[in-house]
């Protein structure tokens, strides 16, 4: 998957030069602790005791496009089982509440290693499946799962024909 940074003008975040580790941000009604990553893609991590998808539908659209954050980010809620099992919630930059994500499960496994919460191996619980992914050296990303069919569709042949 590549290194995951945390260098505030890597991800991008607002801000001095700095890891950008155990942060708050206010959204809502609510402040929250958070870290933040990148993995070619801005991550905005927030380990909570409880997850869910309504906390992820309610704060993950504020805190997409929170001024920290000035090419928007994506959003994970992390829930730690144990010291190689993680669960997290996902917001996705553009596109909403999001089932399973490679680059989410990478920048959260990191993150919740940096935190000293978990192991270099570690399993990311999603509602859409499991992704295994270990942490090596620099904190490059191994990511490992299963591929699963989620669904069928044909193409309409109008759609590849040539126009001019």
């Amino acid at each position: 998957m590549g290194k995951v940074n945390f260098e505030s003008s890597k991800i991008p975040v607002t801000g001095p030069s700095r890891e950008v580790i155990n942060e708050k941000i206010k959204i809502q009604d609510r402040e929250f602790i958070y870290s933040a990553a990148t993995i070619g893609n801005p991550h905005c991590i927030i380990p909570l005791d409880s997850i869910s998808p309504a906390l992820a539908t309610k704060y993950g659209p504020d805190l997409e496009v929170h001024s920290n954050f000035p090419r928007k980010t994506n959003v994970q809620f992390l829930k730690v089982i144990d010291r190689n099992n993680i669960q997290i919630e996902i917001w996705e930059r553009g596109a909403g509440y999001t089932l399973a994500s490679g680059s989410s499960s990478s920048a959260s496994a990191a993150v919740a290693h940096r935190l000293g919460l978990v192991d270099r191996s570690v399993t990311v619980h999603m509602p859409g499946g499991q992704i295994g992914i270990e942490i090596g050296d620099g904190y490059s990303i191994m990511m490992t799962g299963t591929v699963n069919k989620v669904a069928e569709g044909t193409m309409h042949p109008d759609l590849f024909a040539v126009k001019v």
